[in-house]
């Protein structure tokens, strides 16, 4: 057994799992050594727990991108460089990245392979042998017994690997592989379960159709993946793996009551606040028309009563006119009386 590139995180993982395990077993905890791998698994799960909340933010936007997504694609599809800028632009509007959700499972493979070496190997990762001191102890032995010695070499040394009858240094085949095919299928079902509910449209855009069935294709083929390795690998890490995804379901629950809900909440707002804005644009739409019509309304009373005022001057003038012939007449009238006598 030799060094691995990754030594730089099974060495820590390693060194944190025996420290667990000594303050457990110190306390004479029945079972130390499975209930350190489960403490392992919740400490590193909570370090990647801002990861995961990004990945929640990052499903919730894509729901929300997907339709306008959707126009874009089709409107230029049949220019490949303009809907890549048009996207581009989208993304950078809307500040989602489609690699967003993808860092907690990034991340967790190398962690994985990592805890294969340490549970693999607990004589140097957790115990703090050389890989030479393993090579020497295995040296003549083949398959079973090379596991064998380095559990019996683990337990003189003070390591008991064994979990309420079960050796996690050992290949288990019938309890924790069907408990890790079992919670894989439900994290995976639970997942579906929630994007659905907290996001109506999902399976409204051709992207989402096409993620929900790849979706559908992993509910069938990750529990039975996760069987089959668990046949292959230490116990240990088919523990580390059942637990990670037990946690996964109590992280999707919180996200459902916590963060899911708190955008959706949000959602809500924004859209009560564009129905709130059409709403004053239109009473102001309609103010603006009876305050035109108003004004249309005393421009009109204006001008009739500039009319009549006009009228009014004419008839006054006539009267005038009238007054003033009239008193012609009498004159001339009262002057052909004088005439005549």
């Amino acid at each position: 057994m030799n060094p691995t590139w990754l030594d730089f995180l099974a060495i820590p993982l390693g060194r944190l799992l025996k420290f667990i395990y000594d303050f457990l077993h110190g306390a004479h905890i029945p079972g130390s050594y499975g209930i350190a791998i489960i403490l392992l698994t919740l400490i590193v799960r909570g370090l990647l727990l801002p990861l995961y909340i990004k990945q929640i933010q990052s499903t919730s936007k894509m729901a929300e991108v997907a339709p306008r997504l959707q126009e874009i694609q089709q409107k230029y599809k049949n220019d490949q460089k303009k809907m890549q800028e048009e996207m581009l632009k989208l993304y950078q509007e809307t500040g989602y990245n489609p690699a967003g959700g993808c860092w907690p499972l990034l991340i967790q493979i190398p962690i994985l392979f990592s805890l294969y070496y340490v549970f693999q190997n607990p004589l140097v990762y957790v115990l703090g042998k050389s890989h030479q001191y393993v090579k020497d102890l295995i040296t003549g032995a083949t398959g079973y017994n090379i596991t064998q010695r380095i559990v019996n070499e683990a337990q003189k040394l003070g390591l008991d690997m064994h979990f309420f009858g079960i050796n996690l240094a050992q290949k288990e085949l019938i309890v924790l592989p069907i408990l890790s095919a079992v919670f894989s299928f439900l994290s995976i079902l639970y997942s579906m379960n929630s994007q659905k509910k907290f996001n109506p449209q999902y399976s409204s855009s051709q992207t989402n159709a096409m993620a929900e069935g790849m979706n559908r294709s992993l509910m069938i083929f990750s529990p039975l993946m996760s069987y089959f390795i668990a046949l292959q690998v230490p116990s240990g890490l088919v523990l580390y793996w059942t637990v990670s995804n037990l946690f996964q379901i109590l992280q999707q629950f919180i996200a459902n009551e916590v963060v899911y809900k708190k955008l959706k909440h949000k959602k809500e707002e924004e859209e009560r606040k564009k129905q709130l804005e059409k709403q004053a644009q239109k009473m102001q739409e309609v103010e603006v028309k009876e305050e035109r019509i108003e004004n249309e309304d005393e421009s009109e009373t204006a001008k009739g009563k500039h009319e009549n005022s006009q009228e009014d001057e004419q008839e006054r003038i006539r009267k005038k006119e009238l007054e003033k012939l009239k008193q012609q007449i009498s004159g001339q009238h009262r002057t052909s009386k004088k005439k005549k006598k």
